[in-house]
């Protein structure tokens, strides 16, 4: 079965179609692929990807992280929903941020920076000091399984900062 990566919306545990299980088990079920979490049809699940597929989020977090996309290059295609409970929900996650990254499976956006990269489309000024301490990670700091760096989430992070402060090009 021909798709973009296994951290799409046809492997997710929160697709209704998989009831629940993250895999392939229930691809064949004539159910309709239904995000439980956005409760957005998903028209084509094994190119449609987002932040809480169990290779991004290892338990399952039900309060949606960024946006949705779609296709090989993974082009943005709904939006994040936004409330106070799923801005408190990043904020949280920016907290957690460190400079040494973890492992995380290599495909897409990671986790962190894609965090980051939503606050900034937020403009959520609650997380300045967070960005500011992200921006001053060292940039070479890295992981040693796939020799992720942190160059990305630093220009992320300053990215957002910029939006903040409405000086983003």
């Amino acid at each position: 079965m021909p798709n973009g990566g296994s951290d799409c919306c046809g492997t997710c545990w929160f697709n209704a179609k998989n009831e629940g299980e993250a895999g392939y088990e229930h691809t064949r079920k004539a159910t309709p692929n239904v995000c439980t979490i956005r409760k957005l049809v998903i028209v084509n699940p094994f190119y449609t990807y987002c932040g809480n597929h169990p290779h991004r989020r290892s338990k399952r977090d039900h309060v949606p992280i960024g946006p949705v996309f779609v296709g090989e290059g993974r082009e943005l295609w709904q939006p994040s929903p936004d409330s106070e409970e799923i801005r408190q929900h990043l904020l949280e996650l920016l907290k957690a941020i460190e400079e040494a990254p973890a492992t995380e499976y290599p495909a897409g956006v990671y986790i962190d920076e894609l965090v980051v990269w939503q606050v900034g489309e937020f403009r959520e000024l609650r997380a300045e000091p967070d960005l500011l301490r992200i921006a001053s990670f060292s940039p070479g700091a890295s992981e040693p399984k796939f020799g992720r760096t942190r160059a990305t989430l630093v220009a992320t992070a300053k990215g957002a900062l910029a939006k903040l402060r409405g000086t983003a090009a």
